[in-house]
């Protein structure tokens, strides 16, 4: 059975309008693009890094052989790199981390001399987790104990009343997690839980019909692809198998969730939904983007509560490079006379993201995705417009005209918010 994965679909008309009231609290989470979410903090304080200049990513050291760790500038880049590279030299161990990571159709960040949040976890997720001990434990101990005490959805964790843990235990009997087992072995036992516990497949849109936690999947017996594939990675986990929720856009209207272990590079799609597709290109996800899909699926069923700003921060705050939320909190700001958190947004878009590349992608949604950098540049010309960042400006200005010159209601918007 197919199962759609949920994206936001954002097509929207920007207002020409005169500034709003700015007496608004100023608690946005656009200042705080530029840092590691707080779960990512967690990975690393634990990889032994420091984001010292605050500027969100881990910076390279000039020096490959860098001890430097008390300098104020050195952030751990290549400690990390020497460590836990793959490969004879430091270059090649460096290529093995700085290999980017997949955001709106293109990959980021590859062999840049920074290290991005979800770079970091997802070699952590595929190189490093069950294989120190150590480590593994301590990053899975604090990062459970920060979701459990913030209140984070629980899209890959059970919940503290072991309610996903009993329900496999019913199928597969005790102790299915307590022995080694290889992974032949463990997709079917993943296969026989799944069946077991009954689950059926989920259809249409979860911005309407919702996105369940891992805990809710299994008491209402029904999920989404990815929710399935989310149980994957719990499942696996507790067998002490690496893997990662991977998602790959099928067609220009469905985008499908599996898991993938990484010793065999295996898929396990449960629901078979990409059967019949051929040259599928997987896109490893971080547990984090899990987190922030989960919020911006809210964010689409509450656009008319109070708390739709507050879910939109929350994906962003778990998944800054994701457009389309970028772009649903701009609009939002927009209404609320935000404008320099509207700027800082446009600072960071393009700064740290290639949006060059994002424009010429080959992805099978790229339209989808040149609505959301459009809609969300136009914001940003408009926050630099009432903040009079002249320099800002100009840059958005330019960029739309290279990319959407020919739309009439982009040209409104360049010539009214003109200095």
């Amino acid at each position: 059975m197919k199962q759609i994965l949920f994206s936001i679909l954002f097509v929207c008309t920007l207002y020409l309008v005169y500034p709003q009231d700015n007496t608004v609290p100023r608690a946005t989470i656009s200042s705080q693009l530029k840092q590691f979410s707080p779960i990512g903090s967690i990975y690393l304080r634990n990889l032994g890094m420091n984001d010292r200049n605050r500027n969100g990513v881990i910076d390279e050291c000039r020096d490959e052989t860098c001890e430097c760790q008390d300098d104020d500038n050195c952030e751990g880049f290549n400690q990390f790199v020497n460590r836990f590279g793959i490969g004879a030299s430091y270059t090649e161990k460096k290529a093995s981390i700085d290999c980017g990571f997949h955001a709106n159709g293109v990959i980021y960040g590859t062999n840049n001399g920074c290290l991005e949040e979800p770079e970091i976890i997802n070699f952590y997720q595929i190189n490093i987790r069950f294989k120190d001990v150590d480590i593994t434990d301590k990053i899975e101990s604090e990062q459970s104990a920060h979701i459990y005490a913030n209140n984070i959805p629980l899209v890959w964790l059970d919940d503290e009343s072991g309610t996903v843990m009993t329900a496999v235990t019913r199928v597969l009997g005790e102790g299915w997690n307590e022995r080694e087992v290889s992974e032949d072995e463990a997709v079917r036992m993943f296969n026989r839980a799944v069946q077991g516990m009954r689950i059926t497949g989920r259809t249409g849109d979860p911005g309407r019909t919702g996105y369940y936690t891992l805990p809710e999947m299994v008491n209402r017996r029904a999920g989404f692809c990815f929710e399935v594939a989310l149980f994957g990675y719990w499942f696996f986990s507790e067998l002490k198998i690496n893997s990662l929720y991977a998602s790959a856009t099928l067609s220009r209207t469905l985008t499908h969730g599996v898991i993938q272990l990484y010793d065999s590079k295996n898929i396990v799609d449960y629901f078979g939904g990409s059967r019949r597709y051929n040259n599928i290109t997987w896109e490893a996800r971080s547990p984090l983007w899990s987190i922030s899909q989960y919020y911006a699926s809210q964010a689409e069923a509450n656009r008319t509560r109070s708390n739709y700003r507050q879910l939109l921060e929350s994906a962003v705050l778990y998944d800054k490079y994701n457009l389309n939320a970028l772009a649903h909190l701009a609009f939002t700001y927009d209404r609320e006379g935000r404008y320099q958190e509207i700027g800082e947004i446009g600072d960071f878009i393009f700064e740290q993201i290639d949006l060059d590349s994002v424009m010429t992608s080959t992805v099978l949604n790229v339209s989808e995705i040149k609505n959301s950098v459009s809609s969300l540049v136009l914001s940003v010309l408009k926050g630099y417009f009432f903040t009079n960042n002249r320099d800002g400006h100009a840059t958005a200005g330019a960029f739309l005209r290279q990319y959407f010159g020919r739309d009439n209601l982009v040209l409104q918007h360049l010539n009214y918010y003109r200095f």
